[in-house]
């Protein structure tokens, strides 16, 4: 065989491993749509068959579960349109000041009235201004939060600490859930990957992957420290000083 079939030979593979790729990431993301949205649809065809016969409680129960469903759909949607947007170099960033500690506060308060049963504490405080995009980093919280949530069926006990240096700004997400084998702290936020480890949802594997970006963007750094069954700790820090 000559080089130049070789060379084809290594393109066609190039090719084939791409389109196996793609139709794998296709059928992940079918996969994880499809899942909120057939929720969705029951539950509103049920509001609709038995409209004249279920009490309000019933009725807001419904509502309720078929409005986290949306939000589910929702944030899935945005995930995969920010994918796309880092793709390209169009991942668009509002930067201006604001107090980092009432993001905290405010970020933890929706949680939990997201989930009633969960128990997340604020340790330290970070009471300053800092310039960066205020929805962003609340995105890269509640990415942290919702996991730490998700990993600890168990035990809903979330601890936020934050902290401040003379340069930067730092939250530490722990919880006290399944926890990941420590081959795998080192892939975790990369796109598409997902733990394949008992106790975890294969999801699409790219929330963190987001995270990351976001963080990089700003001129912080992340990371994470975690021992299969005793937890998990997911950090960021943020630059107190303005990037160039």
């Amino acid at each position: 065989m000559n080089t130049i079939q070789q060379n084809l030979l290594k393109e066609i593979e190039v090719r084939k491993a791409a389109e196996a790729q793609k139709d794998d990431f296709i059928a992940m993301v079918s996969h994880e749509l499809k899942t909120p949205l057939t929720s969705l649809k029951g539950y509103l065809q049920l509001l609709i068959m038995h409209a004249d016969n279920l009490s309000k409680t019933e009725t807001i129960t419904y509502l309720d579960t078929a409005n986290r469903q949306a939000n589910k759909l929702n944030s899935l949607v945005n995930d995969l349109l920010d994918i796309s947007k880092i793709e390209n170099g169009k991942l668009k960033f509002n930067l201006r000041n604001f107090n980092f500690q009432q993001l905290l506060v405010n970020t933890i308060r929706m949680m939990k009235l997201v989930n009633t049963n969960c128990n997340i504490i604020l340790n330290g405080s970070v009471d300053t201004e800092i310039e960066a995009d205020e929805m962003r980093i609340e995105q890269v919280l509640i990415n942290y939060l919702s996991n730490a949530l998700k990993y600890s069926p168990k035990n809903h006990d979330i601890t936020v600490d934050a902290e401040q240096s003379a340069n930067f700004v730092k939250v530490t997400v722990t919880d006290k859930g399944i926890g990941i084998p420590p081959e795998m702290h080192h892939k975790l936020f990369d796109k598409f990957f997902r733990v394949d480890a008992p106790g975890h949802f294969q999801g699409m594997g790219i929330g963190l992957y987001i995270c990351a970006e976001i963080i990089k963007r700003h001129g912080g750094t992340y990371g994470v420290s975690s021992v299969p069954g005793s937890g998990s700790s997911f950090y960021f820090t943020l630059p107190l000083q303005k990037q160039a």
